[in-house]
This record gives structure tokens, C-alpha cells and sequence, in this order.
């Protein structure tokens, strides 16, 4: 027996004696007695347990006091708890059935919170989404028959998921009515934590607004959760203000294709509210999106307007002293560069644009600014080759012909109108597939991987392998970056399509080929490809069975990206990490699993991007879920505080309530067995 557990055996020891020394205090002798259950749980004691919280149980259940009821209502949670565990789903809700049949009505604080989280956690654990959302409206009516208003935030959550199981299960008019119910009854709340609950419900709407086509009034609650949000910027919490940047994020994700003015004017909206916030963490996530769209606007071949996109931010965020802003801020400026290369043909302003950037980043010690240095001074080579080498200029009226219908073609295509998508594409492959002028090339190049996006999209799988393949065949030696980003897509889409068919070791060769073909580029782009490829690979491996692979390419996903600063390539890395943990609990292999949610946790703990926070913030979870396995109770509590405390705002309401009542019973037990060795002192001194 290790330390710990003869430590834990000791306060198991004292715990009985000191039930056994409070038979005429029944509210003391019940709070031991829980105290009891949960060291034998603690020790992996579950029978003994199960056996102690029944004989709680039989003894209690029928006392109304409040000092014994709160016991009972603990035992009850926890032996649901050990109940789901032991997966015994069925009696773990009728154990939490129990709970509220026999304590819902309490009107005392100490027993209602008791029944929230029981409600809650009934909910959260009904896996059919019918029986979910009926589970909610009982939820809901039972809160509603306690008239206090610090029930109002539990209210709100238990409505907000069952608009999102509605959305899940494709009733985005069902979703939308619940939602506009939570919104009227207590939009007038001056808690911040059920204001903070409303905006969520607003975006949420947005969303079921889009899948109802109502894509004017989605735009008009975007806005005005963005104008009620910066009506009290001052006074708001950091929370709140990210829901502002999500606001107006959704609102620039409704803009059509053709609206660069309003999206250029929008990236501008953006950094005047959340450029300079005294939270790091908004303006970490504001410089990033105001990145994003910067680049989207790139690769709609609206290079002015990119342009002036990249202005405004560096303009913003350039003497921003945090280091992750920072890195954005180089990044914008390698962007920048492109941008002027080979969006706009202006490689002089390129050329200074990367100079200056070498300057700036030539001394710095640190790795992920040393890629940045190494692709800056690969950009400074491309415009002192460019500068060399005048391309013939073809006439103006073919060039604009050739690029608007292949502009035409991709609005077709992101309409979801692919077939007349597909007819421009081949118009434009027909006529000039064979000539060699480079912007024809480069114009047929763009028609043939679209196309090749359209046909998938009609499921014509088959097409598709035949399109990357002539991709490949017409344009795979073609030198350049961008003709080599093509390629490069393309044939992951040809990998889908293997995919998709059942193919999976064709598809395994087609990953295997983008890997050696671009394992050694330094371009962001292609060392996306390539660590896309290796993640998409181990999870045919992992869903074939092949565990051991699995992790092995994992691995090598996750070592291609270290020190990456690119969002793309942290992604990749993040969700290589947390397959490599789920592969890890598959083999039997807890240590390693939580070795990988520890690495993920180190690496991107500091992250400013939303996509990574949250990816963060569920390993904080799973990793506490592990250490809890493993009876590491220290560990479970700091995994648990870290994703409360560091990445609460990244959470989903659920998971909020989750960790939080999680750690809730942890500092109990730990509160208990403080409180247990204070009475033994005060109990010693006596005799």
C-alpha cells in the first residue's frame, strides 16, 4: 500500500469512528457518513460505496432536516455518478430520479442547487435527443415552480440546450421558438451571469435563422447583440466582450461573396471596439479574426481590399506589447506580402514589406519567430525573382474573360449550384487547358480544382479521382507555389473521395503521396497538406483498428508542427494530440493519454485562437476525467481549476456546469476531510 492510499485508509479508519461516536447527532453522523463514501470511492472501494450510500439512505431518507437531507441529497448524486461509471446508465437517472422525486419542492438554497445540478446532470446524460428535450422541459418546469431569481442562470441553461439539441436534430424553427422564449423572459436581467447567457441565446439564434433562410433578420440579431454588448463595453466582463467578437464574426460569415466593402468595413469595426481591450485574451482573439478575414479576403482575389485589411490590423495591434499578438502581427505581415506579390503584381512594395520583416525578426531567439524568419526571407527571394522576370502581358479583354467566368463559376459553386458551377469550368477548360501562357495555366489550374470541390459535392466521387488526377498529370512539375498549393489540394480531395468510396488503402497511398511530396516545404500552406494528411491517415488507421499506426502518425504530425505559429498548423496539432490520446485509451495506455493531454495543455494553454481554447479547455477535462480514473484526486482537481479558471470562456455552458460541479465535490471531499481532522483534534483535546 502506497502513501496515499494508507493516508486515505487512515481518514477511512477515523471517519468510522467518528460515525460511530455521533449517534445523537444526526446531521453530523450523516455528513460523516458521506465523507466515509467518498474516501471508500476515492480507494477504488466501489461496492463498499454503493453498500455505504444505501445503508445512508435506508437510515435518512425519511428525516426533513435540513443538516440530513444534504447528505442524502450528495450520496445520491455521487452514487449516480459511481453508478454511470460502472455503466449502469439506467440507474444512474433513476438515482438521480430519485433525488428530485424526493427533494424538488425543498425551497432551502443548499438543497435547491443540489437539485439543479441533478436536473442538469439527468439531462446531460440522456444520450436520445426526443427523450433530451423533454428531460429539459421538466427541468425547466421545476425550476420554475421555485420563484427565486438565483435560479434564473440554471433556467437559462437548461433552455439553451434543448435549443441546441433541437438544432442538432434539424428543427431550427423549434430551436429558434425556444430561444425567443429565453430571450423575451429575461433579456431584462441585470445578472451578469444571465446576460452573458441571453447573448449566447441571440447567437445561437443566428445560427437557426441561417438554417431557416432568414438570413436578413440572422444579420440584424448578430447586430444587435454587437450594439447591446458595446452599449455597456466599459462594465462588461471579458466573457461578454468575446461574445461581441463572436457576434461580429457571425456577422461577417453573412456577408455574400460579393460584399468586400462591407467585410473590409466590418474587419475595421472589429479592432476599433476590441483592438486595444485590456484583456489579452479579446485582443488575442480579435487580432486573430481580424487575420482570418484578412486572409479569406485574400483568396477571393480581392487584393485591394485584403490589403487595406491587413493595413488596419497592423496599424492596430503593432506596438501591442503580448507576445501571441506578436506572432500574429508577423503573420499579418507575411500575408501583407503575399497580398502585394501575387494577389496585386506589385513586387517592389512586396520586397519591402519582407525586408522589413527580416529586420525586425533576424535576432529573435525564439523558434516559432524563427519560421516566420524563414518564410519572410523565402518571400524576399520571390520578389527579387519576380523583379527579374517580366511576364508577357496577355490582351486585357481575354485575361478579364478567362478570370471572371472562373469568378462566376466559384459563386455558383459556393451557392451550392455546382452543376452550372461544373459547365464554366469546363468552358474554360476546353478552350485554354492547353496553352502555356502562365496566367492561363494558373486560371485552368483554379477551374480544375473547383470543379473537382463541385463534383464531391454532388457525391461524384469517381469524377473526382479522375479530375485530381488530370490536375496532377497537367500541373503537378509546374515549380510555382501556388500551382503547387493546388495540386496539393486537389489531391486531397481526392483522398475524400477514396474515402468516401471505402477505399481506404488507396486513400492511405494518396496521403502517404502529399507527404513526400511536400514533407519538406516550408510554405504554410503545403506544410498544411501534409500534416492534414498525416492526421486524416491515422484516423483511417484508428477506424480500421490500427491503433499502433495511429498514434505513430500522429506523432509525426505533431512533431512537423512544433514551434508552428500558423493557426492551421496548431489546429492539426491540437486535434493530432487528442486523437493520439483517444488512440492511447484504446490500447489501455492511461499514462500515455494523459502524457497527451498534458502536452496539448502546455503547448496551446497560453492560445488567444477561439478554436484552440476550446480544444484546450476539453483536454483540461479529459485529462481530469483520466486523472480521476487513475485515483489521482490532486491531479483531477488542478486539471479541473485549469479549465475553469484559464479557459472557462472557451467552454460550452454544459461543460461549465459539468467541471464546475465536478470540482465542487472534489473540494468538498477535500473541505470534509479538513473539517473531519479539525473535529479529531477538538474531539482528542476533550478526552
Amino acid at each position: 500500500m502506497n502513501v496515499v492510499e494508507s493516508s486515505a485508509q487512515r481518514q477511512l479508519d477515523e471517519a468510522q469512528a467518528l460515525i460511530e461516536r455521533l449517534q445523537q447527532h444526526p446531521a453530523e453522523r450523516a455528513a460523516a457518513s458521506f465523507r466515509r463514501i467518498e474516501l471508500l470511492n476515492d480507494l477504488g472501494r466501489r461496492n463498499e460505496a454503493l453498500a455505504a450510500c444505501t445503508r445512508l439512505l435506508d437510515e435518512y431518507a425519511a428525516r426533513p432536516d435540513v443538516g440530513v437531507v444534504v447528505p442524502c441529497c450528495q450520496a445520491l448524486r455521487l452514487l449516480a455518478h459511481m453508478l454511470r461509471q460502472m455503466h449502469r446508465p439506467v440507474d444512474a437517472l433513476a438515482t438521480l430520479d430519485r433525488l428530485i422525486a424526493a427533494h424538488g419542492q425543498r425551497s432551502e438554497p443548499a438543497i435547491r442547487e443540489h437539485i439543479a445540478h441533478a436536473l442538469y446532470q439527468r439531462t446531460w446524460w440522456i444520450d436520445e435527443p426526443e427523450a433530451r428535450c423533454e428531460a429539459c422541459d421538466a427541468m425547466s418546469d421545476l425550476l420554475d415552480s421555485q420563484p427565486d431569481a438565483a435560479l434564473d442562470a440554471w433556467r437559462v441553461e437548461a433552455r439553451l440546450l434543448k435549443a441546441e439539441i433541437e438544432h442538432h436534430r434539424g428543427l431550427p424553427q423549434d430551436a429558434l421558438a425556444t430561444l425567443e422564449a429565453v430571450i423575451e423572459r429575461f433579456d431584462g436581467s441585470t445578472d451578469p451571469g444571465v446576460v452573458l447567457r441571453v447573448a449566447r441565446a441571440r447567437l445561437a439564434s443566428v445560427l437557426n435563422l441561417r438554417e431557416l433562410a432568414q438570413h436578413a433578420q440572422a444579420q440584424v440579431m448578430c447586430l444587435a447583440v454587437a450594439d447591446q454588448i458595446e452599449a455597456g463595453l466599459a462594465d462588461a466582463a471579458p466573457e461578454l466582450r468575446i461574445e461581441g467578437v463572436r457576434a461580429l464574426t457571425l456577422f461577417f460569415d453573412g456577408f455574400g461573396i460579393d460584399e468586400h466593402a462591407n467585410r473590409a468595413e466590418l474587419v475595421g469595426w472589429l479592432l476599433d471596439r476590441y483592438g486595444r481591450d485590456e484583456s489579452s485574451q479579446v485582443r488575442r482573439m480579435a487580432v486573430r479574426r481580424a487575420y482570418d478575414w484578412s486572409v479569406g479576403l485574400r483568396e477571393q482575389d480581392d487584393g485591394e481590399v485584403a490589403l487595406a485589411a491587413c493595413e488596419r490590423l497592423l496599424a492596430t495591434f503593432g506596438a501591442d506589447n503580448d507576445a501571441a499578438v506578436q506572432r500574429t502581427v508577423a503573420s499579418a505581415l507575411l500575408n501583407k506580402g503575399f497580398v502585394l506579390l501575387e494577389r496585386l503584381n506589385r513586387p517592389e512594395e512586396a520586397l519591402a514589406v519582407y525586408e522589413q520583416l527580416v529586420k525586425q525578426l533576424k535576432d529573435t531567439p525564439t523558434p516559432e519567430l524563427q519560421d516566420t524568419l524563414s518564410k519572410a526571407n523565402a518571400g524576399r527571394q520571390a520578389c527579387l525573382k519576380r523583379l527579374r522576370k517580366a511576364d508577357t502581358e496577355l490582351p486585357p479583354e481575354l485575361r478579364d474573360e478567362v478570370r471572371d467566368k472562373v469568378k462566376q463559376g466559384r459563386k455558383h459553386g459556393d451557392a451550392g449550384e455546382s452543376r452550372e458551377a461544373i459547365a464554366l469550368f469546363d468552358e474554360v477548360l476546353a478552350a485554354y487547358s492547353a496553352s502555356p501562357h502562365p496566367e492561363l495555366r494558373r486560371q485552368c489550374a483554379r477551374a480544375l480544382v473547383h470543379k473537382a470541390f463541385c463534383l464531391a459535392a454532388l457525391d461524384r466521387f469517381a469524377e473526382v479521382i479522375a479530375a485530381a488526377d488530370a490536375m496532377d498529370a497537367r500541373y503537378g512539375a509546374d515549380p510555382s507555389t501556388e500551382m503547387q498549393e493546388t495540386v496539393a489540394l486537389c489531391l486531397q480531395y481526392k483522398s475524400t473521395a477514396l474515402d468516401r468510396l471505402g477505399l481506404h488503402d488507396d486513400e492511405m497511398r494518396v496521403h502517404d503521396e502529399i507527404v513526400a511530396r511536400w514533407g519538406n516545404s516550408e510554405l504554410p500552406d503545403l506544410r498544411g497538406r501534409v500534416v492534414g494528411a498525416l492526421f486524416r491517415k491515422g484516423a483511417t488507421l484508428r477506424q480500421t483498428g490500427q491503433l499502433k499506426a495511429a498514434v505513430a502518425c500522429y506523432d509525426e504530425a505533431i512533431a512537423r508542427t512544433t514551434g508552428a505559429r500558423e493557426g492551421t498548423l496548431q489546429l492539426w496539432a491540437a486535434k493530432s494530440m487528442i486523437n493520439k490520446a483517444k488512440a492511447l485509451d484504446k490500447l489501455g495506455d492511461p499514462v500515455g493519454q494523459a502524457k497527451a493531454y498534458r502536452a496539448l495543455i502546455a503547448r496551446f494553454g497560453d492560445t488567444g485562437d477561439a478554436a484552440l481554447r476550446e480544444r484546450v479547455a476539453n483536454a483540461c477535462e479529459w485529462l481530469a476525467e483520466a486523472e480521476g480514473r487513475q485515483g489521482r484526486v490532486e491531479a483531477q482537481r488542478a486539471a479541473l481549476e485549469a479549465a475553469l479558471g484559464r479557459f472557462g470562456t472557451a467552454l460550452s455552458a454544459e461543460q461549465r456546469t459539468r467541471l464546475t460541479r465536478e470540482l465542487q465535490a472534489l473540494k468538498a471531499r477535500a473541505f470534509g476531510r479538513a473539517a473531519k481532522q479539525a473535529f479529531d483534534r477538538v474531539v482528542r483535546r476533550k478526552a
